[in-house]
């Protein structure tokens, strides 16, 4: 009898999976804090601090042009500079867009690096080391974050040390517990270019800091016009006169174009899948046709 696997059942296994892992507590959930909450921990450097995690001001690790410190930014302009940072990333068959940071991580983010450029000083920058909870092919996936935060020539400044790392507690190699005394989760820095595997994908108001010394971009050090963000954000949410903007439509169609993608890409699942069978099939016959020739 022909053998047919059935993708629902791979996704039923999946999701009893998912719901397994997450009753166990491994995939913790990502809910964002209160602006007060995040900040009430606050003690002297350290702005927030949360296991491995932090929102620190830091001594510049490199010196040069004074930094424009202190620096006057609201949570609610950083939550939305920072909100419309997107990378690109290939899930399954897809690539897409996806938003940089979580929802907790802007939270807490937003409200963090706001108060620390408030308070720092101009030979001065704020790191932070954050781990997001983002959608993956099967499961929630802990992604991990980090950066060199400073006001420089009018503009945020951000050197990415990581960008969606994924973060994990064990070796896969050895199964041994990661000791982040030896590997620690890094921020940026001014002295070298890191090596990411993701990169932010460009946008208005943002642009990869020009390195003077080689001539080259920089795609670990991010620099974002504020004001042109804010603007660009408020655009495409609505037009001038309260309508809807041709870019949100635009945004609308390539959501539809990118579902419909995936149920091609599921569609081509199951065929593959079929395919499977019939070859396990096959398999099966030519191994009772060679014990057959043996008796």
């Amino acid at each position: 009898m022909r053998t047919i696997v059935k993708l629902s059942g791979i996704i039923a296994v999946s999701i009893a999976l998912t719901a397994g892992l997450a009753g166990c507590g491994i995939l913790s959930r990502d809910k964002p804090e209160t602006d007060a909450e995040i900040l009430m921990g606050q003690n002297g450097q350290t702005l927030w601090e949360s296991g491995l995690q932090y929102v620190k001001i830091v001594n510049r690790d490199l010196a040069g042009t004074a930094n424009d410190h202190p620096a006057a930014i609201s949570s609610d302009e950083l939550r939305t500079v920072l909100g419309a940072l997107y990378v690109n990333e290939r899930t399954g068959f897809t690539t897409s867009e996806n938003p940089l940071f979580s929802a907790s991580e802007l939270q807490i983010l937003s409200a963090a690096l706001s108060s620390g450029l408030n308070q720092a000083k101009q030979n001065e920058d704020v790191n932070f080391v954050t781990i997001g909870s983002f959608k993956g092919l099967i499961a929630q996936e802990r992604k991990t974050n980090s950066g060199r935060v400073f006001m420089s020539g009018g503009r945020l400044n951000i050197v990415f040390g990581l960008i969606h790392e994924i973060y994990r507690d064990k070796d896969l190699a050895t199964g041994q517990d990661i000791d982040r005394r030896v590997n620690p989760l890094l921020p940026g820095s001014r002295k070298s270019e890191a090596n990411l595997a993701t990169r932010v994908s460009l946008d208005s108001g943002q642009s990869f800091y020009l390195d003077p010394k080689t001539g080259k971009e920089r795609s670990d050090w991010l620099v974002i016009d504020i004001a042109t963000v804010l603007a660009k954000v408020k655009e495409r949410k609505t037009g001038d006169d309260g309508t809807v903007s041709p870019e949100l439509l635009q945004d609308v169609a390539r959501s539809k174009q990118e579902t419909g993608n995936l149920r091609q890409d599921v569609g081509n699942m199951k065929e593959i899948l079929f395919d499977m069978s019939g070859e396990i099939d096959r398999l099966k016959q030519e191994i009772e046709a060679l014990k057959a020739t043996k008796r």
